[in-house]
């Protein structure tokens, strides 16, 4: 827990540090995007976690689902790197059926709706080689995710398989291939699955139990 915990916080300040002395983005990204993303991340797993184990609050989740989803769509509706990765995930996430909760169906929703918005009032504010990219990416790694979850919860193929490495190196390639404008997003993308992994390790390190149905 505490690992994960310590490369989130790496993550940021290289996403930071990186964006700086590049100078490759506005100096409101280079604040905002980092820590939005790993906010993001830690939020959406509390809400994760709130359903699947008796570790937090579902309200709180319910009250934190709609400033989270306005928080995301207002991302998506102003800076294109981070519509391209978020509308990706979303449709996939859509398309495998994570919305499985009143948190998600209310923040991912309004996210959803902003990810509406900004392809119809805009078309070219994102790229839609990087949603497939995205999508493809974060579909396979759900599937890869769901694969695991059957398999004995040891071992490095395990640890390989639970980490989604296949978006990880989707998002990675984009930057690489300057789809995404910068390899803050990369960085930042690291932070926001770091951030997620953090309150799961968390939860475990309570003793979390499944939530009954």
């Amino acid at each position: 827990m505490i690992a994960y915990g310590v490369m989130t916080l790496i993550c940021g300040v290289i996403a930071w540090s990186y964006s700086i002395d590049n100078n490759e983005v506005h100096l409101n990204n280079e604040i905002l995007i980092p820590f939005s993303f790993i906010a993001l991340g830690v939020l959406i797993k509390y809400g994760d976690q709130s359903y699947d184990s008796n570790c937090f609050s579902r309200r709180i989740s319910n009250l934190l689902s709609v400033p989270c989803g306005l928080w995301m769509g207002g991302l998506i509706i102003f800076d294109p790197d981070t519509a391209t990765i978020f509308i990706g995930m979303l449709l996939a996430l859509l398309i495998a059926s994570k919305y499985d909760n009143v948190a998600f169906k209310l923040g991912f929703g309004i996210a959803f709706i902003a990810s509406v918005i900004t392809i119809f009032n805009d078309p070219g504010n994102v790229s839609f080689i990087g949603i497939i990219v995205v999508f493809a990416a974060a579909f396979a790694d759900e599937w890869v995710s769901d694969r695991a979850d059957a398999m004995n919860k040891s071992g490095f193929l395990w640890t390989l398989m639970k980490e989604r490495p296949v978006l990880k190196l989707a998002v990675l390639a984009l930057c690489a291939m300057s789809i995404l404008s910068s390899y803050l997003y990369f960085f930042a993308f690291l932070g926001f699955d770091l951030g997620y992994s953090f309150v799961a390790k968390y939860a475990e390190w309570r003793g979390c139990e499944p939530a009954k149905a």
